[in-house]
């Protein structure tokens, strides 16, 4: 019993330190956001060349709309070159994409195993090795239409931009991630935002955007941590994307690929004005198989990472590892709260360190209670405020607990999900960045 009695305290006092840290990490949201300085593009000389990858399977309903958002980028065109890696596409995918002169990279064929990780890998592959030769029609890119890279191959690319099917880009993207790029930086992820808000589950998730940006992305690139990546709006220079390879097997590569670079000392970095726009889920079967997804990927990356991030933390005294092990270790947050839960109710005769300070400290009463609710509400309304959401998006965001009622079974599907799968969300919303830009 003294020993559950001290697992009781240790697990109590590790939630409470975490969350409280988190929290005060999030006050430098409230500042003005960091930036880097303009790259210096006089004569031309300072635009780098960009190779922008769009993995897709069957996305024929809406890849139209992500391809037509970079026909629009405020950027020199023959500075950058839109690549589709069609994944054992059945579909009209790669022909909508051929049409719009987009490089198609066929990655199909029985030799090749289909999944976004795999044709990830293989199409940076055949970008990194083209040349001046490739851009002149040697067709190295693939034998087939639409296979011939731009005119920015030549001499090979800076930097490789990744984006999803379903997302489209800021005019803006590529200039900004230009000068970030011209600072120094060598992985950058851009600002996450939701396109659709059709539906209150639409609407929920968008709002969750803003306030993660706000008072998450902000804080961790102002204050030197490392960004999340979110798997669409990133940017690799062309020596971290040949040093890092995207992970086969994981159903969360971004998390995967994210935690690999900070156990190896490469700090991500948050582009604040590189805007991509994502497809929210707009029923509740997709947030629930999209879910499920990530909560077997985020398990799978923990396993292999974790360990390794805590060891670099405390032997390199890395406090960006640190910061990596916490974040990365939130996939076990919910089973560390009921097991703390089941702890504290088998000790609950036993000595409490939180009750006997509850108990001890004057008006400790009230002050518990506001600390539940500053979190909880008066913080991310302080947030969507400042984010300007539209009333529909602010009032959404509060039916999130709704949510929460899906957790616990989400959690347990995600434990034995079957990692073979990759559980694929329909993408339907056919927005275009002129309805949002």
């Amino acid at each position: 019993m003294i020993a559950a009695a001290v697992a009781a305290n240790l697990a109590q006092a590790l939630l409470f330190v975490t969350g409280l840290g988190c929290l005060f990490l999030s006050f430098r949201g409230f500042l003005k956001g960091a930036r880097p300085a303009p790259a210096d593009n006089s004569g031309g000389g300072g635009f780098r060349r960009f190779a922008v990858l769009l993995p897709a399977y069957n996305e024929e309903k809406v890849i139209r709309f992500a391809l037509e958002s970079f026909k629009r980028m405020d950027y020199p065109p023959d500075r950058f070159d839109v690549f589709l890696a069609a994944d054992h596409c059945t579909d009209g995918t790669a022909g909508i994409a051929a049409r719009l002169g987009v490089v198609v990279l066929d990655h199909s064929g029985p030799d090749m195993r289909p999944g976004k990780g795999r044709a990830l890998k293989w199409a940076v592959g055949r970008i990194l090795a083209m040349d001046g030769a490739s851009a002149s029609g040697s067709g190295s890119a693939g034998d087939g239409p639409g296979e011939t890279p731009g005119a920015a191959a030549k001499g090979g690319y800076d930097a490789i931009c990744y984006f999803d099917a379903d997302s489209l880009a800021h005019p803006r993207f590529l200039k900004v991630m230009n000068a970030h790029l011209a600072a120094g930086e060598t992985v950058v992820q851009g600002r996450q935002l939701a396109k659709n808000a059709g539906c209150w589950l639409a609407r929920i998730l968008a709002g969750g955007h803003l306030v993660t940006n706000r008072f998450f992305q902000r804080p961790k690139y102002a204050l030197g941590f490392s960004a999340t990546l979110h798997g669409k709006g990133m940017c690799f220079s062309r020596e971290a994307a040949a040093l890092y390879q995207w992970d086969e097997t994981c159903l969360t590569e971004d998390l995967e690929m994210q935690m690999r670079l900070i156990r190896s000392g490469v700090r991500i970095t948050w582009a604040e004005d590189a805007i991509v726009y994502d497809e929210e889920p707009e029923s509740l079967g997709a947030y629930l198989t999209r879910n499920i997804r990530w909560t077997r990927g985020s398990l799978d990356t923990a396993r292999r990472h974790l360990r390794g991030l805590v060891h670099r933390a405390f032997a390199d005294r890395d406090l960006k590892a640190l910061e990596g092990a916490v974040y990365c270790a939130q996939t076990y947050r919910l089973g560390a709260a009921v097991v703390t839960a089941a702890l504290i109710w088998c000790t609950r005769d036993s000595f409490n360190l939180f009750i006997w300070l509850y108990r001890l400290l004057p008006g400790a009463e009230p002050v518990m209670k506001a600390a539940g609710v500053f979190p909880l509400a008066v913080y991310p309304s302080t947030a969507l405020l400042l984010e300007k959401a539209s009333p529909e998006i602010f009032a959404a965001y509060f039916l999130q607990p709704a949510l929460g009622f899906f957790r616990l079974p989400v959690f347990v599907a995600g434990v034995f999900r079957d990692c073979r799968d990759w559980g694929r969300t329909d993408h339907v919303s056919q927005v275009a960045i002129s309805d949002l830009v």
